[in-house]
């Protein structure tokens, strides 16, 4: 752990949003512990876990047997963790597939969701909309409002997260916009936007199976494509924000041009939701895709579901489409892999259910990966869950409104 605290009166706030941070991360822990990992000194900890307790915060109790690291005089060390129904936050994700909503208690558990489909109207209708179903969700959840921290929400395309403000994005009516103000003011409570791939990093961060190492990637494969980065336990955003757009990197420079960034060849053009319906679509209209033909002739209802179902029975253009994408993505992770070597990669993407591809994704990284990161470097595939992007944003606000208030 390379944070350090310091014991001077005046950073008190600051101390205290470390402990959190320690707790939060690898609680139960005890105090000892904490004032190791920190370099603060043991009355500075007993302070700040006493204010979290009066404030119902956390709580503590005797270390199990089986459980304790330290001794002292033969006595139980007292650990600490967090009451993890002391706080609420809400969750959103806001996609071209739907706008799913989610409360979660400090450790992630659910308490309430829902899911509606995507909006086609201007832009004050549809934040209207989005404010009276999270108010609706709050109220439907029974929690006490005062126990909600505040709204997280992913959003697709370059958010400036610090003023609020979706720059560029697939909903042309929200770009430009203070969505955080917008929202807030609605809501009556704090609202905080972020890129919908870096929100579920930070979800997985947060309440992944598994404490994750300080450093990994987020592959996210879906309408468009991205790979936040973890690096020391801080996210990478670049200079304007727009650090981990893997999707525009150029893979190949003979290719379709891009409806986003006006490139040819980025591997969203080749290799994203998007992309693939947009060929699968041509096959049907052109009477190519036999499978996918006589499962959805409207080429207007066509989903991925579709895709994948005519994938898993061997519709021989639907294969090779699924293959060439794979191949690509495989391709842009390897040179992911290669330029910053993390431990961890983590994919997340529909995709990915299919078993082939999930193989085929490991060869084609493996076949174009540099020296020891094949033996070194660990890829791991989550399951697809259309509430994963939603618990991003509550992570989010988790993160923002509690850990480092």
């Amino acid at each position: 752990m390379t944070a350090r605290g310091t014991n001077l009166p005046r950073v008190k706030k600051q101390n205290e949003a470390l402990i959190k941070e320690i707790i939060y991360k690898y609680g139960p822990i005890s105090r000892s512990k904490i004032a190791e990992m920190l370099s603060l000194t043991p009355p500075t900890i007993t302070t700040n876990v006493s204010s979290l307790i009066e404030r119902g915060l956390v709580y503590e109790f005797a270390a199990e047997d089986s459980d304790v690291e330290e001794r002292s005089l033969g006595r139980k060390p007292i650990k600490i963790n967090f009451i993890q129904d002391a706080r609420y936050a809400v969750g959103v994700e806001m996609n071209p597939y739907q706008t799913a909503i989610c409360m979660l208690d400090l450790r992630g558990n659910e308490q309430i969701s829902m899911k509606y489909p995507p909006m086609k109207g201007l832009y004050v209708e549809e934040m209207d909309t989005l404010a009276r179903n999270i108010d609706k969700l709050i109220s439907e959840s029974g929690v006490d409002p005062e126990k909600i921290l505040g709204v997280g929400m992913g959003l697709p395309g370059f958010v400036e997260s610090k003023v609020g403000i979706l720059r560029e994005s697939f909903k042309t009516e929200w770009n430009n916009k203070n969505i955080a103000r917008d929202l807030s003011r609605r809501l009556d409570i704090p609202v905080l936007i972020e890129n919908n791939a870096r929100a579920r990093a930070i979800g997985e961060e947060m309440f992944g199976k598994t404490l994750r190492p300080d450093s990994f990637a987020y592959y996210l494969i879906s309408y468009g494509i991205a790979c936040p980065l973890f690096v020391k336990n801080r996210m990478i955003t670049g200079e304007n924000a727009s650090a981990g757009e893997a999707g525009h990197m150029v893979v190949d420079i003979n290719g379709p041009k891009c409806e986003t960034c006006g490139h040819n060849g980025c591997l969203e053009e080749m290799a994203s939701e998007r992309a693939i319906l947009k060929k699968c679509k041509a096959a049907v209209n052109d009477g190519v895709a036999t499978m996918l033909t006589e499962l959805c002739p409207d080429t207007g209802e066509l989903t991925m579901k579709d895709v994948l179902m005519a994938e898993e029975c061997n519709d021989a253009y639907v294969v090779k489409v699924m293959e060439e994408a794979v191949m690509y993505l495989g391709v842009t992770l390897a040179n992911i892999i290669n330029l910053i070597s993390p431990p961890l990669v983590i994919v997340d993407g529909y995709i990915m259910k299919v078993k082939r591809n999930r193989r085929q994704l490991l060869e084609e990284t493996k076949k174009h990966i540099f020296g020891l990161n094949d033996q070194e470097i660990e890829i791991e595939f989550i399951d697809f869950n259309p509430l994963t992007g939603a618990r991003g944003g509550a992570a989010l606000a988790i993160k923002q409104f509690f850990i480092k208030e």
